[in-house]
């Protein structure tokens, strides 16, 4: 698989758009200046297209493979690994301290999106160990942090995420496996995990397992729950390995997509862990990977609808078809291909836009306003990585249905994102239901008036006049559904999914305002113009369709019973 990073979309949004000069401005990225993000940009795309991206199709097609009990990873995957660490992109945004390169997060949000474009299967191996990381940077001790994030900085450990069990889903409380103190202070855990990536994998020698267990006789439910380490290897007091923990892969399992990623089932008997902060305080604590995994898969969304939109658009420029009553010629110059690709365009554009903003809100420590985004960016980005890789199939036409031009994998691949690290109906009750009911709405009201006092940059332009009407229908919905939750939860509810992406339409039309007002009198600039006009014509009319559906009555829903809903 071919890949080109989209390089100057991603400078231009980041020097003339997102603010990259006022991050870097901060104190604890002097040693970053701009030459410097810049290059870490373009060499990141060099790391994608060269070295990321030809370990793709293999991964596709043989996928991992568990023998005798260890999973092995597809060819070139470990090789491409070993490269990807020792350029040091691992740790590109952990502390120094711990062998980090602590660049903002607008440069670990580039590195993301392209290597997720080349291959997401193979970008979730660094990522889960970067989420591994931060999680032990907040709440474990001195000295495993010591031992741990070093390496796990360096890539030369991994980490993983593991939450799931068979029986449970995304009912994280109903977890079973439990975690026995010893004597030693560590505990052993007992019990089976599913959909855990990169559960077992031969690319590095220790992984980080994350898990959420409950320690014998906590209460019941998600208040129940802890936070434990337990090591794939037991560790000796001086730090060298001792004997294999008794975690394990047990099967691995056969996907749709993401064939290269091992997704495994595992079982915990007696493993040895160690507790990481406050008993009974793990999903709190989890969340510190949690909110790190919803910007990362956004960017897994961003990447592969890059991707798509890339093939989509040298297909169109190579494919000579005939047009009504003309010669024939490229199938971009017919008119639906074109206004399918604008609708790629402005979406990719847009979602890749709001991601960004989000990872500098972090940047300048604004967590609470990057918090309120970070459900959006999940659900959005990912809805449009289903969307755009669907167009492009359609661009390809029955050349996009067979495995040839490797669409149709962006297709499967991207089908995972709006299921996995909370589904996107979860993002939507998590939004509306505690990211705007619980504030009182303050985080809203303030982001309505950033997304308001920039309307004097685009006034008089169509996207600047479809932003203030999608603003104000977002503020009237708002205002309705809180109304409604305060009345009956489920009434208000019943409108979160049409409501989140209601919002994220407004909150991408911001973003091209603010690209379109910054684009400079040149080709490039025409461009990005032409994509805010049409994503104010073809898109934010779906604000008023949204906001409909938003306001659905609850009662709806519930008119039938169970079982009419449910029968065949």
């Amino acid at each position: 698989m071919t890949y080109r990073p989209p390089i100057d979309d991603i400078l231009f949004l980041l020097r003339e758009a997102i603010g990259a000069d006022a991050v870097l401005s901060r104190p604890e990225f002097a040693h970053v200046d701009a030459e410097t993000l810049e290059a870490a940009v373009r060499q990141a795309g060099r790391v994608a297209s060269e070295i990321v991206a030809p370990v793709n199709d293999a991964a596709d097609r043989i996928g991992a493979t568990l023998e005798n009990g260890a999973v092995r990873l597809p060819p070139g995957f470990v090789e491409a690994y070993e490269a990807f660490c020792a350029g040091g992109w691992p740790g590109l945004a952990l502390p120094e301290e711990y062998g980090g390169q602590a660049m903002p997060e607008i440069a670990q949000a580039a590195v993301s999106e392209m290597s997720n474009g080349a291959s997401l299967a193979f970008s979730m191996l660094p990522v889960c160990g970067r989420a591994a990381a931060r999680v032990l940077l907040a709440h474990a001790g001195a000295d495993i942090q010591a031992l741990w994030v070093p390496r796990l900085a360096s890539g030369e450990w991994s980490g993983t995420i593991v939450m799931t069990e068979p029986h449970a889903g995304s009912d994280i409380g109903q977890a079973r496996t439990v975690a026995a103190p010893q004597a030693d202070g560590s505990y052993s855990l007992t019990g089976t995990k599913i959909f855990i990536s990169f559960g077992d994998h031969d690319a590095t020698p220790q992984n980080a397992h994350i898990v959420l267990a409950r320690i014998e006789g906590a209460p019941p439910g998600v208040r129940g729950l802890s936070l434990f380490l337990v090591p794939r290897v037991t560790m000796e007091a001086d730090g060298t390995f001792g004997p294999r923990n008794t975690i394990a892969a047990s099967r691995i399992e056969e996907k749709m997509g993401i064939h290269g990623s091992p997704t495994c089932e595992m079982r915990l008997d007696g493993a040895t862990g160690y507790l990481l902060g406050e008993p009974e305080r793990g999903i709190q604590n989890m969340f510190t990977m949690i909110n790190t995994m919803r910007l990362e898969v956004a960017l897994e969304g961003v990447g592969i609808a890059g991707a798509a939109l890339d093939k989509a658009a040298r297909y169109a420029s190579e494919r000579i078809q005939g047009g009504s009553g003309g010669a024939p010629a490229a199938i971009v110059e017919h008119v639906d291909i074109r206004r399918t690709l604008l609708r790629m365009k402005a979406l990719t554009g847009g979602i890749r836009g709001l991601c960004y903003e989000t990872a500098a809100l972090l940047d300048r420590a604004r967590s609470d306003e990057a918090g309120f985004l970070l459900p959006i960016c999940k659900a959005l980005a990912s809805e449009i990585a289903v969307e755009v890789a669907s167009l492009a199939i359609q661009v390809h036409g029955g050349h996009g249905y067979i495995s040839e031009h490797g669409v149709e994998q962006l297709m499967r691949d991207a089908r995972i994102t709006p299921i996995y690290e909370g589904t996107n109906g979860i993002q939507a009750i998590d939004l509306l239901l505690r990211k705007i009911g619980r504030d009182d709405a303050k985080i809203l009201d303030a982001l309505f008036d950033r997304v308001a006092s920039d309307l004097e940059l685009a006034a008089g332009t169509e996207i600047g006049e479809s932003v203030a009407a999608g603003l104000a229908e977002w503020r009237r919905v708002s205002s309705s559904l809180l109304d409604r939750l305060d009345v009956d939860v489920n009434d208000g509810l019943s409108g979160a999914t049409p409501y989140l992406r209601l919002a994220g339409t407004v909150l991408m039309g911001w973003m091209w305002l603010r690209m379109a007002a910054a684009a400079k009198d040149d080709a490039y600039g025409a461009e990005i113009r032409t994509l805010a006009r049409f994503f104010a014509a073809d898109i934010m009319p779906e604000v008023n369709a949204l906001a409909r559906r938003a306001s659905m009555p609850g009662e709806i829903l519930y008119t039938l019973d169970s079982e009419r809903i449910a029968r065949i």
